[in-house]
């Protein structure tokens, strides 16, 4: 395997108590250190920790990767937050910051931001939503790259769960929840409005439906999975219906003659669709020549193939 993804675990680890060898001492700029938009997790208390810095000093050195040149921020985001309030309280001696670096690929500091949000946050189902696809992100290109290979009957989610410390089966459902809900679902779960089931359930519907269900669970306060899944079920059925009752009832003085006959082909074939499995083998027999013979016919009208 080209990747171990608990060696790097461990190495970040140790850089944050200053045990690994491999990260350098250096004092820097507190301008000079970059904060890269892939922290996503709050900045809560930095008024606090400020003040604890200007008592105490500070008691762990920012966790940095030299990435091209530059040093990016891995750990300690909330402290360097308290240092840039002292600073701009005119307490220009905390301008100048202890750190830890280390010379880093791109794909390998996202790894280790990781690392350090993975194990030092206490997280909601939301947020491990968010953890998860940024470790499937990172990890997919760390197999592009060469950094992970992995063994016969192994994924990127396997590799997702183990360092999340979560089961595969609950990444799966994070990860479906994550591609298939809307951003209104996705504001109710995270607000805690739904749970992961009721989430998991919500993303199940189509687009409008998932509308309706996020601004129900906002005015009610909250909804759980079996009440969604009633009503994606209730919805989905007002829809047949006001589909058929359409099709089925096709105005003369909105259609032509001609759309009115396709509109009633369309009905009946849809209606064969939806009670196919009563079709005897005669029956099949003669749906599947009168399909061939549709066919020949279109062929002679050289009509193009969609």
């Amino acid at each position: 395997m080209g990747f171990n993804i608990l060696d790097v675990v461990n190495a970040a680890t140790r850089a944050e108590v200053g045990e690994n060898k491999d990260y350098r001492e250096i004092n820097l700029d507190y301008r000079d250190i970059v904060v890269t938009e892939h922290n996503k997790y709050s900045m809560d208390e930095l008024q606090e920790i400020a003040t604890g810095i200007e008592m105490d000093g500070l008691q762990q050195p920012l966790v940095l990767g030299r990435v091209n040149g530059e040093y990016w921020l891995v750990s300690g985001h909330r402290r360097l937050g308290g240092i840039k309030i002292l600073v701009a309280e005119g307490k220009e001696e905390f301008e100048t910051v202890p750190c830890r670096y280390k010379d880093m690929t791109e794909i390998e500091f996202r790894i280790a931001l990781l690392i350090g949000n993975t194990f030092n946050r206490k997280m909601s189902d939301y947020d491990l939503m968010t953890q998860a696809a940024d470790w499937k992100e990172v990890l997919t290109q760390a197999r592009k790259e060469g950094l992970l290979v992995l063994e016969a009957g192994e994924r990127i989610r396997d590799y997702v769960a183990a360092v999340m410390g979560e089961s595969v089966p609950k990444i799966r459902t994070l990860n479906t929840i994550d591609q298939n809900a809307t951003p209104e679902v996705k504001e109710q779960f995270q607000k805690g409005n739904m749970g992961i089931t009721a989430a998991m359930e919500a993303s199940r519907a189509d687009e409008g439906t998932q509308k309706e269900i996020a601004k129900a669970s906002e005015d009610k306060g909250g909804m759980g999975a079996e009440e969604i899944k009633a009503m994606a079920e209730e919805k989905k059925h007002r829809k047949t219906k006001e589909e058929e009752t359409r099709e089925a009832n096709v105005s003369d003085t909105d259609t032509t003659k001609e759309e009115k006959e396709n509109a009633r082909k369309l009905h009946a074939v849809k209606m064969i669709e939806k009670y196919y499995t009563w079709l005897n083998e005669e029956e099949t027999g003669i749906l599947e020549r009168m399909l061939e013979d549709l066919k020949r016919r279109k062929r002679e009208y050289a009509i193009e193939e969609e």
